[in-house]
């Protein structure tokens, strides 16, 4: 069913299309439509203003085309990252007070992990491990009760640093002046001091983690000592290591030396010798085995790991500088094996 304005817009429409078909109702409005009509056959253009628009037309240069608009990344993911660190920094800082058993302990350990990965100094590095088994057994004081789980983690994570950062210190040591070796002595007996402290708290399931990290502590001591006494030798390695990093080496401190320039070896009297005009003399047998000294390292025989092949020894050569003859300043060994010697003012 038609509205009734839709009714008379289709007699409009009808009317339109054919005027006798209705009344006088649409007379108006039927002579309105007519005059448009004939303006509209009146004022239509020529055939020359139709030319004249179609040249500028084509004349009319072409629009450029609008730029896409390209979705921009950049600040969301900036945003996106941002986010991320300061919450990973919040869990950081949230985490620095955890203990072995907490959820946020391993966010603790990589932390860690992440700060000795980023140094890049060989001392600081085994400094920083060094550290972080300080760290350890303050956790350790402040366990408690609370399981022995929690304080074999704590010990064993102790392990792992001591035995870490002993290893990348006396490599340190080893190849400059040695001085690192009494901290490292020193490092040692404070951390003897406070695991004495702390065996009352042991929990019963733990007493054999807790003696290997009094032994470990021990055999670091015992280690950065043999090492020290060692440090005016020509050979301090022995070329082989374990897990607290080269082991010394033994015998006397001046084995395996290079020759001394312009020495002369003289081969020993042996026997009786004969010379023209003279007594026969008779020279003493001379002993030419090599001194050999005892061993400064005693190693532990509690869970001592075994002995693995490793880089050849540090040595420490020491040629003397020979005296210039005239007309020449200075005269030095060679820097390195296979170059000539330096020599100035010759």
């Amino acid at each position: 069913m038609k509205l009734p304005w839709e009714r008379e817009r289709d007699r409009f429409a009808r009317a339109v299309e054919d005027p006798s078909s209705e009344d006088d109702e649409f007379r108006h409005e039927l002579d309105l439509v007519n005059q448009l009509r004939l303006l509209g056959d009146t004022a239509a253009p020529g055939p020359e203003v139709k030319e004249r628009i179609a040249a500028a037309i084509e004349a009319r240069p072409e629009p450029a085309p609008l730029p896409r608009r390209r979705l921009r990344l950049g600040p969301a993911v900036v945003g996106g990252l941002t986010a991320v660190l300061a919450l990973g920094g919040l869990c950081l800082v949230l985490a620095g007070d955890a203990l072995p058993g907490d959820s946020l302990y391993g966010m603790k350990l990589a932390g860690e992990t992440a700060t000795v990965g980023l140094t890049f100094d060989d001392e600081a590095r085994a400094g920083k491990r060094l550290d972080h088994a300080v760290s350890r057994l303050a956790e350790l004081r402040a366990i408690g009760d609370r399981g022995v789980t929690e304080f074999r983690t704590a010990l064993d994570g102790f392990g792992d640093a001591t035995r870490r950062g002993t290893a990348e210190l006396t490599a340190v040591a080893t190849g400059t002046s040695g001085e690192q070796l009494s901290d490292l002595r020193g490092w040692a007996a404070e951390q003897a001091r406070l695991l004495v402290e702390l065996r009352p708290s042991v929990p019963a399931g733990a007493g054999t983690a807790y003696d290997n990290a009094v032994v470990l502590v021990d055999r670091v001591d015992q280690r950065a000592a043999a090492l020290a006494g060692r440090m005016d030798c020509y050979q301090i390695t022995s070329g082989r290591h374990d897990d607290l990093g080269a082991l010394p080496a033994s015998g006397g401190c001046g084995d395996g030396g290079p020759p001394q320039p312009g020495a002369v070896e003289e081969e020993p009297a042996r026997g009786p010798v004969d010379r023209p005009g003279s007594q026969t003399v008779v020279s003493p047998p001379v002993d030419d085995r090599p001194e050999t000294a005892t061993p400064v390292l005693v190693e532990p025989p509690v869970h001592a790991p075994p002995v693995t092949g490793a880089p050849p020894p540090v040595t420490r050569p020491r040629p003397p500088i020979t005296p210039p003859p005239p007309g020449e300043l200075l005269r030095l060994p060679p820097l390195l094996p296979g170059l000539p010697e330096v020599r100035v003012g010759w």
